[in-house]
């Protein structure tokens, strides 16, 4: 046993551990029923429904939806089939969050180690670990937890793929990928940006293509349910979700938005009034119109106001402030939102500085930048939240992690000249 533990990769498990038990500790001190009583209720709502009733639905159980994607839904389910719906099955949900935050950690990690050093790895993990947004959101039951943990392995699979070309490299790709999918529809086109990364990096054409008709192959097996599904309960072929018109609509009024029409409120109860027989979905199809004639209002009217909103004023939004609802360990919000924005500069000007220094890298940072503005851009043309690009962090402390390593380098050079 001991040579066993000799052998651990002690850089890995200090932070899988640290992290671990702060998101232990969060648990013990607020409970298992701790809720933002937002979105994360909602799921669990639908979980219980979904066992109970066999059908998904979404905060309101008179209809199906395509308000969300079922993977959440599915995964809390299941841990109540097995448990109970109950304090002790909600416990073990909260552990299995926390658990999808500890892969979390080692993602990280194992991305550190591969782009810089182990002890770059490392101190980019022990980042991830401590960070308190990450640490609430690992004790929820939203989507974050499970979506950033494959997202980071899905990055670092990918990287790996580029470099092996090993089938079993692929698998994990698209199996992450189709894992994402089913808990963030956003992650849809994000292939494209790896269809990129795969050509800057030579990825052998005959080989791609037939991992390509594989991946094609596989999408169709794991969504086609789905579809069936949405085409049954809706009489339309119905991809992923089919909740992107209110969020839609509730970004024309950031920034400059606000200034035009009536409060969004308003709108959604004359649509709602006006067709008493549609469902939440076709509702969701109008909020989609109402939202393409404020765009088109705000345009023709003031074009500097448009563009001001729909870039400069949403990234701030995005980006000023972390997601941060609930005050844990004492830790006010406006304390949080200065430790957020030291990490988040720092994570800046170290992801310009690491990627500068080592520059063969280049095809990797400009894999990661594509993946900061893919995300930017696409909550730009919905609604601005800092929630949505939480997953995005863990790369940002990744860059942290890396000035470790810059700074080793540099040292070495001073004692070697």
């Amino acid at each position: 046993m001991k040579e066993m533990l000799k052998k651990q990769n002690w850089w890995l498990w200090a932070p899988i551990g640290i992290g671990l038990a702060v998101r232990l500790l969060f648990l013990y001190v607020y409970g298992p029923e701790f809720t933002l009583d937002s979105d994360d209720r909602g799921y669990l709502k639908s979980a219980r429904f979904l066992l109970e009733e066999g059908r998904l639905i979404y905060v309101h159980e008179d209809e199906p939806t395509v308000h969300i994607m079922p993977g959440l839904p599915f995964l809390l389910a299941s841990v109540f089939f097995i448990f109970g719906s109950g304090a002790g099955g909600l416990f073990v949900a909260k552990i299995v969050m926390i658990f999808f935050g500890c892969l979390v950690i080692a993602g990280v990690y194992k991305l550190g180690e591969i782009l810089f050093s182990k002890a770059a790895g490392s101190a980019a993990a022990l980042l991830t670990a401590l960070y308190i947004p990450q640490i609430v959101t690992d004790n929820l039951t939203l989507t974050e937890a499970p979506f950033t943990a494959a997202f980071i392995w899905f990055i670092y699979f990918s990287i790996k793929l580029a470099h092996t070309h090993r089938q079993a490299d692929f698998y994990w790709v698209i199996g992450l990928y189709l894992f994402m999918l089913m808990f963030r529809p956003t992650i849809a086109l994000v292939p494209f940006l790896l269809l990129g990364y795969f050509v800057l990096t030579k990825y052998p054409l005959r080989k791609a293509l037939k991992q390509f008709i594989v991946a094609f192959i596989l999408l169709l097996v794991v969504l086609g349910p789905w579809w069936i599904r949405n085409y049954m309960a809706f009489d339309e072929f119905i991809p992923l979700s089919g909740g992107a018109g209110n969020p839609m609509l509730l970004g024309t009024y950031q920034g400059h938005g606000h200034k035009y029409g009536p409060p969004a409120d308003d709108i959604i109860l004359e649509l709602e009034e006006a067709h008493p027989e549609a469902t939440r979905y076709v509702q969701n199809q109008y909020q989609m119109e109402a939202a393409k004639e404020r765009i088109s209002v705000m345009w023709n009217h003031n074009r500097d106001w448009f563009i001001d909103t729909y870039t400069w004023i949403k990234l701030r939004i995005q980006w000023e402030a972390p997601f941060y609802w609930f005050e844990a360990f004492h830790i006010s919000s406006e304390m949080m939102r200065i430790m957020y924005l030291v990490l988040f500069w720092t994570g800046l000007v170290s992801f310009i500085g690491v990627f500068a220094y080592k520059y063969a890298l280049w095809k990797e940072g400009l894999l990661l930048s594509s993946f900061f503005i893919y995300f930017s851009v696409l909550n730009n043309i919905f609604f601005a939240y800092p929630r949505y690009n939480q997953p995005l962090l863990p790369l940002l402390f990744l860059t942290m992690g890396g000035l470790v390593y810059v700074l080793q380098k540099r040292k070495r050079r001073r004692q070697n000249v």
